[in-house]
């Protein structure tokens, strides 16, 4: 008896399953599975009906367009998403359609897509995720909607076909290294709006001549047009307060630059290695300096420095060869270590009155310094390497006659074998 019951039981079990629709077991089985349709790999939603575009293990190679919906077993999905590194390294694939449903790409999702040439994004497309286009080599034209808002870092980093782009009305942030790398690009439509300039946004963009900073643009991070060879000027508007640090570095080309009444500081290298620029002036506004600002600025020739500046710090004018003289303002009260070591064609100097220290090497490799004017009464302190040799030996110091006692006296000014009183 117990044995026909279960047999019935069993019969009955396997007739309810042979009855399932093979679709209903493909909705369990594609929940968290993938799929691919036509060439191209997805990730799908069963409950919500969509489709995200993910990396193919095959890879993605010549014209790929991918479609608004999929279906799969009867059912149908909406692609609505491409993710995360979908198309990276996908070098052989040389265009790419994407439907208007797409409302979201993933973080370098065409890195490294050394073939492809344009793209259009669909105008739901609102951010561009950090490396979208790192390293796309030949991409020289983007179609994107001016509802874009918001860009990731790198976002077009190694872009080195790029030659022109005009960024979206309603973005306020350029990322850093936005452009970096960019070696063709000649030129950024920045919009109004802009409110700031992230880290190396334009680094090492070498064919990049002039930019128009919006007025609006409160920030310009550090190594912002770092290694920018070919920028020629530069116009600082009233709404930035600082010169970031190595901010033009290496720009070889770069002989005009205007700094508002606005700039408050000026950081370490920003003008480091830049050795097209002849003259600079910066304005009475500016009271904090860091080093090394013009270090290697081989033209420079002419300086005009801010009256509230308290200090020249290390390194501040090393190599500048070109600089035959410079007014030291009367509120400096120190000289840094090596501030103007190596500018050989600097044959005068006056120590203003108020400085008290002057660091070693401050003068050193100045071949040509041969008139040294010291107002202080007190001697300055000063260290056995402060000046060159030749300076010593064969120029003269000035120093007042209330006080020349004082440097003749002095272990260190007495180094000077002429001092006379004026």
């Amino acid at each position: 008896m117990f044995y026909k019951s279960f047999l019935r039981l069993l019969t009955a079990i396997m007739m309810l399953v042979l009855c399932i629709p093979s679709s209903a077991i493909d909705i369990k089985f594609l929940k968290k599975d993938r799929t691919v349709v036509d060439g191209i790999a997805y990730q799908v939603n069963v409950k919500k009906e969509t489709a995200v575009v993910v990396k193919n293990p095959d890879g993605y190679n010549g014209d790929i367009v991918i479609p608004e919906k999929v279906e799969n077993d009867s059912l149908t999905f909406y692609v609505e998403g491409i993710a995360a590194g979908a198309f990276s390294g996908c070098s052989g694939m040389t265009s790419l359609s994407i439907p208007r449903t797409v409302t979201s790409i993933g973080n370098g999702a065409f890195e490294g897509c050394a073939s492809l040439t344009s793209i259009e994004l669909p105008s739901a497309i609102t951010e561009l995720p950090s490396n979208l286009f790192k390293d796309c080599s030949s991409l020289r034209t983007i179609e994107m909607s001016t509802s874009v808002k918001k860009m990731g870092s790198g976002v077009f980093k190694g872009c080195k076909s790029l030659d022109m782009l005009t960024l979206p009305t309603s973005l306020e942030n350029l990322p850093s290294e936005a452009f970096a790398e960019c070696s063709n690009l000649v030129y950024v439509g920045l919009p109004i709006g802009l409110k700031s300039i992230g880290h190396g946004a334009f680094e090492d963009c070498s064919s990049l001549e002039a930019i128009e900073i919006p007025i609006g643009v409160k920030n310009i991070d550090s190594d912002a047009f770092k290694g920018c060879t070919s920028l020629r000027t530069f116009v600082f508007p009233a709404s930035v307060h600082t010169v970031s640090n190595d901010m033009f570095e290496n720009c070889s080309s770069l002989t005009n630059v205007t700094l508002s009444n606005s700039i408050k500081k000026i950081e370490h290298d920003a003008f480091h290695g830049c050795t097209s620029l002849e003259t600079i002036e910066i304005p009475n506004s500016v009271k904090d300096f860091g080093s090394a600002i013009f270090k290697g600025c081989s033209s420079l020739n002419a300086v005009r420095l801010s009256n509230s500046m308290k200090e020249v710090p290390s390194d501040m004018f090393e190599d500048c060869s070109s600089l035959e003289s410079i007014s030291l303002p009367a509120s400096i009260k120190s000289i840094g270590s090596s501030a103007f070591e190596g500018c050989t064609s600097l044959s005068s100097i006056v120590i203003p009155i108020g400085v008290k220290d002057i660091g070693g090497s401050a003068f050193a490799k100045c071949a040509n310094l041969f008139d040294v004017t010291v107002l202080g009464i007190t001697p300055p302190k000063i260290s056995g390497s402060t000046f060159a040799k030749s300076t010593e030996k064969e120029g003269t110091l000035h120093v007042k006659a209330s006080s020349y006692n004082a440097y003749t006296a002095n272990k260190q000014w007495n180094r000077f074998l002429t001092i006379v009183k004026q």
